[in-house]
């Protein structure tokens, strides 16, 4: 069976608040990848998936979800911003959260339908809140929050889920509850697109890694594409570089924490 294209993106630039954000940006992703995309922060990471979701229009290039353009038509893309673009003082329960995540089949100002709750239950249930339903937004963990988000997206029931730095403020079960979910959806099919500044994680966890300073830096398997001369490339003299025991790239920045992170 042939490989089918989940994400194309093309000659991608993007100017933001004044300043280039992303410049000739392509690549592609193929259905039931894992990618992660790492860079310094101001990379232009939450840009590319704002663009990739149809939040932002580019000054030039163009995406394509699954063959569709996100915006000339609706594309199955699930994404889970990061957690200071929300608003916690809002005052909406966990299952709230998620059942929006149905709005798109739902339509505005309709009841949900049986299905649509079964589906905001399963949701719950796979990020392992399910007895949480009721608990308010500002009542949760990080963790807790961070799944709730999740949990949300998934409700989307899209092949492509981009997650925003999804482990930002998360304690260590949380953390390795999101990893078991990203090898359960991955056994599914769905494809995940996610930014992180961990690249240990990245490097261990994902089949293709995106370097990225607002251009692309390397782009393929986390062997290839996270070695000292693109890590210098994209970082500056910001990062100590040296080599795990296993064969990772290990990188700390040295101006936070004595060469270690």
């Amino acid at each position: 069976m042939a490989e089918c294209e989940a994400l194309r993106v093309e000659s991608l630039s993007v100017t933001y608040n004044g300043r280039t954000a992303l410049e000739d940006v392509t690549f592609s992703v193929q259905e039931g990848e894992r990618v992660a995309v790492v860079g310094p922060n101001g990379a232009g990471k939450s840009t590319l998936f704002r663009v990739i979701v149809g939040l932002l229009v580019p000054e030039q290039g163009r995406v394509e979800v699954f063959g569709c353009d996100p915006f000339r038509r609706r594309v199955p893309v699930g994404y889970v911003p990061q957690r200071e673009d929300v608003d916690l003082s809002f005052p909406v329960t966990v299952a709230d959260v998620v059942m929006m995540g149905r709005v798109r089949e739902m339509g505005w100002l309709r009841w949900p339908s049986q299905r649509d709750r079964e589906v905001v239950r399963q949701a719950l249930e796979e990020v392992g809140l399910l007895q949480l339903a009721d608990r308010r937004l500002d009542e949760l963990s990080g963790g807790q929050l961070q799944r709730t988000f999740i949990a949300r997206a998934l409700a989307q029931q899209a092949p492509l889920l981009l997650m925003d730095e999804p482990f930002a403020g998360v304690d260590a079960a949380s953390e390795e509850a999101i990893l078991e979910l990203l090898d359960r959806l991955q056994a599914r099919g769905v494809t995940v697109l996610l930014a992180t500044h961990d690249l240990t994680l990245a490097a261990s966890r994902f089949d293709r890694v995106l370097l990225l300073n607002t251009r692309i830096i390397a782009y393929g398997p986390p062997g290839e594409a996270l070695c000292p001369a693109t890590l210098q490339r994209a970082y500056g003299g910001q990062l100590a570089i040296w080599e795990h025991e296993r064969g990772l790239m290990l990188v700390g920045d040295v101006h936070c924490s004595g060469g270690r992170r």
